[in-house]
């Protein structure tokens, strides 16, 4: 068998021709010597590619890091301005519940919330000189502080929310820090127990990044209950004041019919049977026709005339509130209309047992008669 490969070189014309011996065990060395070197430069030409890529990956990513880093304090900033529009939001919810009685003012306790009497007062939150009918006002003692009830929570928000050492304590603080570092972890294709020392710098800068994201997240959820809690309470506050509104409209006020009061509410001798008898309401006097208007809103329950009363109208107020008007000359008004303070509703008559032209005017709470002119402010 050969054992060598002959190479033969033809040159130009004249020439001799030039052969060479080359062994087949070299020959094949060279050739496979020159596949390997082929296949080597092309698997590093593919490696160098691809470090080429990554290297411009990490440019992108450490831009794209720095911008969290700058977008993260952004937001820092956000929550902290949060937290003092909150913080103000709830001292003014503070007020006016305290204005409007829906807080029972304990002065007998320590203070949790920052605000004491003479601070409303000074403030102008608190009307010394006016204050509204049927609310509690806390006394303007020097050196007296003031706290709402165990059941309404403290107006400031709690510090701790932002307290470094107390967040990194947190259960859920750690709770949001693992898992940040289990997907950033997941991002790299590895497990978070296996890394070492060996962790590149783009690496350790990407876990730097898991506190802040828990942080945000933290102080985030923190202030969502609060926004819940303050968002309920502002709800009920306004239920308030809409049913106070409503009391307040409802409550008969106003002096039904001009005139001049012949006959006061409580016991009195009966024109008729001249022996003392309970009045149960007010008797003005006034010229027929005079007109007799609501004195605070309601529905018209009764419409018609009554044995004794003649020409006669009920209206409910509700919240237990009644009145009644007797000896109407004309009756205005049908049953079941909805009438407001200063709507017109009857004129003054003399019908039924009656002396003279007048209104007989009654306020009656959960069916007992009471007198009229304690809700009369005109």
């Amino acid at each position: 068998m050969n054992q060598y490969f002959t190479i033969m070189v033809i040159p130009e014309r004249e020439k001799r021709v030039k052969s060479f011996r080359i062994p087949r065990i070299v020959f094949h060395s060279a050739l496979l010597s020159g596949v390997i070197v082929i296949v080597l430069v092309a698997i590093l030409s593919y490696d160098y590619s691809k470090i080429i890529k990554e290297v411009y990956q990490n440019k992108h990513l450490a831009t794209e890091n720095r911008q969290l880093r700058d977008q993260i304090q952004v937001f820092q900033g956000r929550i902290n301005n949060l937290t003092d529009d909150i913080e103000r939001i709830r001292n003014i919810e503070f007020k006016v519940r305290t204005i409007t009685g829906l807080n029972k003012v304990n002065l007998h306790r320590p203070l949790k919330s920052n605000l004491n009497a003479n601070e409303l007062y000074e403030e102008g939150s608190l009307p010394a000189d006016n204050p509204i009918e049927g609310t509690e006002q806390p006394q303007a003692v020097p050196q007296q502080e003031i706290e709402i009830e165990d059941d309404y929570p403290s107006v400031m928000i709690d510090k701790k929310i932002f307290d470094e050492e107390e967040m990194l304590k947190n259960a859920k603080y750690i709770e949001f820090k693992t898992s940040y570092e289990d997907r950033i972890t997941q991002s790299f294709g590895q497990s978070r127990f296996s890394y070492t020392r060996e962790w590149s710098e783009l690496t350790k800068k990407s876990f730097e990044l898991a506190p802040q994201f828990a942080k945000f997240d933290y102080q985030y959820m923190n202030l969502k209950e609060v926004i819940d809690k303050l968002e309920v309470d502002i709800n009920q506050l306004d239920q308030h004041l809409l049913d106070r509104k409503s009391f307040l409209n409802s409550t008969p006020t106003l002096m039904p019919s001009n005139g001049w009061i012949t006959s006061y509410f409580g016991p009195r001798l009966s024109p008729y049977s001249g022996r003392i008898k309970m009045h149960e309401g007010l008797d003005v006097g006034a010229p027929t026709g005079t007109p007799i208007l609501a004195p605070a809103d309601g529905v018209i329950t009764y419409s018609g005339s009554k044995p004794g009363f003649g020409k006669f109208i009920q209206i409910d107020h509700g919240y237990g509130l009644e009145t009644t008007y007797a000896h109407a000359h004309k009756v205005i008004v049908k049953n079941g209309t909805v009438v407001k303070r200063g709507d017109l509703i009857a004129q003054v008559g003399n019908t039924g047992n009656s002396t003279g032209p007048h209104l007989h005017y009654e306020v009656r709470v959960n069916g007992i008669p009471v007198d009229p002119l304690y809700y009369i402010l005109d």
